[in-house]
């Protein structure tokens, strides 16, 4: 009888090992799994943290071009409020950011062009460097310094685009050849009577 409880003591020893090896794995396991969860945690926080930092630093960029824009366009607080507006709108809308649009509103004050004619501009400035793959601060000065130079009104820009955007996929004519060209001689076109067209034409043809 002795020798039986004995074993059967042996026996109960024995179940609560094996249960208590299984409680220490479930504890290991759990342990793991929560270790697994901390580094992901702070993997993901490490990369929100760095793309805060990132869009403040857009941000302030956006701000600061914009302010550049305020004070050389010498617009109101009325019109910079619609530059502002359309900047960030076209940089949700189209392929280029809102400070790259901020630039090229830059651009445009810089040849002159009070807010309202930037507004009237600006867009095609962006179909056009779109259809051509080039730089959107340059095509805007492109842009605005052939309306300039053939005394066009800023409504005309979407008609210079137009230009532009078929010269360079119809020549060997790039926007910077255009605006090289364009810059010695849109003054002595407009003198002879020849237009925007005529005068890419024959830019194109000797190209």
């Amino acid at each position: 009888k002795e020798s039986g409880k004995a074993s059967k003591s042996t026996g109960d020893v024995g179940k609560e090992s094996k249960t208590a090896v299984v409680g220490i794995g479930k504890l290991a396991k759990g342990a793991a799994a929560a270790t697994a969860a901390l580094v992901a945690f702070n993997k993901i926080s490490k990369v929100l943290t760095q793309q805060i930092k990132e869009g403040v630093q857009v941000f302030k960029g956006f701000e600061f071009e914009m302010a550049k824009v305020k004070a050389i366009s010498g617009a109101n607080d009325a019109e910079f409020r619609k530059l502002n507006k359309t900047a960030q709108e076209l940089g949700r809308s189209t392929f280029f950011t809102a400070q790259q649009v901020a630039a090229l509103q830059l651009n445009f004050s810089k040849l002159g062009f009070t807010s309202a004619e930037v507004l009237q501009v600006q867009e095609a400035a962006l179909l056009a460097a779109t259809a051509t793959g080039e730089d959107l601060a340059r095509t805007a000065t492109v842009i605005g310094s052939t309306v300039r130079g053939f005394g066009l009104d800023a409504t005309e820009g979407a008609r210079v685009a137009d230009v532009m955007a078929a010269s360079f996929t119809s020549s060997a004519l790039t926007l910077e050849k255009f605006q090289t060209s364009m810059t010695k001689v849109s003054p002595v076109a407009k003198l002879l009577g020849m237009d925007l067209e005529e005068t890419t034409a024959v830019m194109g043809v000797l190209t």
